[in-house]
């Protein structure tokens, strides 16, 4: 395999990295209520109240 064609190769592939990187952070969403003691993302439990799985915590709406 020539260098070039190896160059151009592993730019390829970079691109779709980076494209497929932006996309799974725009799914993800960065907006989204994290516990301040782990960092895992909160479940919503009832109207104002939010749960941290991890941490088995309560937390009042943020707002």
């Amino acid at each position: 395999m020539s260098p070039e064609l190896l160059l151009l190769a592993v730019l390829l592939s970079l691109m779709v990295l980076a494209l497929g990187w932006e996309a799974w952070q725009r799914r993800r969403g960065r907006n989204v209520p994290t516990c301040p003691h782990c960092g895992s993302r909160l479940k919503s439990v009832e109207p104002g109240r939010r749960h941290c799985e991890t941490c088995n915590v309560y937390f009042r709406r943020l707002e």
